[in-house]
C-alpha cells in the first residue's frame, strides 16, 4: 500500500489479522412501492459514484412511512451481527456494515454475507466506516460510549485489504472521542471529536493531527456531542451535534448554525445528494421515532427546510448514498440500551433500510 502525502498531533499504531467466517445466502429480493405525496424533481445522479455491488432484501417486517415516491426496502442482516452502526460501500462498491459492541464488519459479495472479526488490540466496535480511494483504505472509529464506567480508550483506525487487516490505529490527541469521519476536499481524514467540541484533520504521510475548528456549539451536554460530518464538493464541511440537536457548516474556517425549523432529535449519521442537499438521521432517543431527513441548499443562508423522507426507524445511526441515490440507513435499535427505558433483552431481526426514488 503506498504511502500518499497530502493529508494534515500524535498517534500509536497497531495491527493485526482479523478472522472471517462464511455466513449463507441473502434473501431475494422483493420491494415495496410506497406512493406519497411527491417532493419535487428528481435528483441527478452524481457521475463520480460507481455502480456498487449492493444486496436486494424482503420487504420490511417492521413498518417505516416514506414522504415521497419511493421504493423502501430492508436488507434484513445475519445473526452474526448485531446493532449495526457504521456503513460504507468499498473500493469494490462492495457494501460493508459494522457493529456497535463488537469489531465485526459484514461485506456483501457474490449474493452472500461475509462477517470479519478486526482482531487488533484497541478495536472493539465499528461505528463509523469511510472509504479512502487514494489510499485504498477503510476508515473506522471504535469508541467508548456505551459504558460510562469503561477503561477502554477511544480509537481510530485504519483498514487495508481483502482481509480487513488494521494497518494504523489512533487515538485521538487530549483523550478525543473519535464519532465519524470522512474523507475532505483536498484528501485529508476529517474526525469529530464528540467529547472535547472539535473537528480535526489527520495527515497520513506525517501521521499528525491538527485542528480545524473548535468550538463550544460542538461541545456535548453530557457525553455526545459533535457527531456526523460530512463535505460537499465546495470543500463546505457540514457537522451535526447529538445532544444539542443543531446542524452546522463550517465554510473558510467560520462555523455557522444552520437555520432549521425545528431543533433534530439527536442527528447522527450525514451524507450528502449529487445535488447537495444535506441528508441526516435523527437517532431519536427519548421518542423512539426516528428519521432519516433531508436539508435542501444547506449552506444558503436563512430558514432551511426540513424534508421527512422516512420515519419510524429505531435509532438509526449512519447512512451512505449509491450511485442511483438510493439510501441505505442502518437502523441500530440501540435505543433499547441508552434510552430512558432500557428493555429487558436485545432485539432480533437487525436490519438496514433502503430508501430510494421511483422511477
Amino acid at each position: 500500500m503506498p504511502e500518499v502525502a497530502s493529508l494534515n498531533g500524535v498517534s500509536k499504531h497497531d495491527g493485526g489479522a482479523p478472522t472471517r467466517a462464511r455466513i449463507g445466502r441473502l434473501a431475494v429480493v422483493l420491494a415495496i412501492a410506497v406512493t406519497l405525496a411527491a417532493a419535487g424533481p428528481a435528483l441527478p445522479l452524481p457521475i463520480e459514484r460507481p455502480t456498487v455491488n449492493q444486496p436486494d432484501g424482503p420487504i420490511a417486517q417492521r413498518p417505516v412511512s416514506a414522504s415521497i415516491n419511493a421504493i423502501t426496502r430492508e436488507i434484513a442482516l445475519p445473526p452474526e451481527l448485531e446493532w449495526p452502526n457504521g456503513i460504507a460501500f468499498d473500493g469494490r462498491n462492495r457494501l460493508l456494515v459494522g457493529a456497535i459492541t463488537e469489531p465485526k464488519i459484514l461485506r456483501f459479495e457474490d449474493d452472500a454475507w461475509t462477517v470479519t472479526e478486526i482482531a487488533a488490540p484497541g478495536v472493539f466496535s465499528v461505528t463509523s466506516l469511510t472509504y479512502d480511494g487514494e489510499r485504498d483504505l477503510i476508515w473506522g472509529t471504535s469508541p467508548a460510549f456505551l459504558d460510562k464506567d469503561s477503561d477502554r480508550r477511544h480509537g481510530l483506525y485504519a483498514l487495508h485489504g481483502e482481509n480487513l487487516e488494521v494497518v494504523r490505529f489512533l487515538h485521538l490527541p487530549d483523550g478525543g472521542f473519535a464519532n465519524d469521519t470522512e474523507i475532505a476536499s483536498d484528501g485529508s481524514l476529517l474526525v469529530t471529536d464528540s467529547v472535547n467540541g472539535r473537528v480535526l484533520a489527520y495527515n497520513w504521510a506525517r501521521d499528525e493531527f491538527r485542528t480545524l475548528i473548535e468550538d463550544e456549539r460542538l461541545r456535548p451536554r453530557e457525553r455526545v456531542g459533535a457527531a456526523g460530518i460530512a463535505t460537499d464538493r465546495d470543500g463546505r464541511i457540514y457537522i451535526a451535534n447529538f445532544e444539542t440537536g443543531r446542524l452546522y457548516v463550517l465554510i473558510d474556517g467560520a462555523l455557522r448554525r444552520i437555520d432549521l425549523p425545528r431543533r433534530l432529535e439527536n442527528p447522527d449519521g450525514l451524507a450528502l445528494t449529487g445535488r447537495g442537499d444535506l441528508l441526516a438521521v435523527e437517532g431519536a432517543v427519548q421518542s423512539g421515532d426516528g428519521r432519516l431527513i433531508r436539508v435542501p441548499d444547506p449552506a444558503e443562508p436563512g430558514l432551511r427546510r426540513v424534508d421527512i423522507l422516512l420515519d419510524g426507524l429505531e435509532s438509526p445511526v449512519n447512512l451512505v448514498v449509491d450511485s442511483n441515490e438510493a439510501i441505505y440507513v442502518t437502523e441500530s435499535r440501540i435505543r433499547r440500551r441508552i434510552g430512558p427505558t432500557p428493555r429487558e433483552g436485545d432485539p432480533d431481526g437487525f436490519r438496514v433500510v433502503v430508501f430510494g426514488r421511483s422511477q
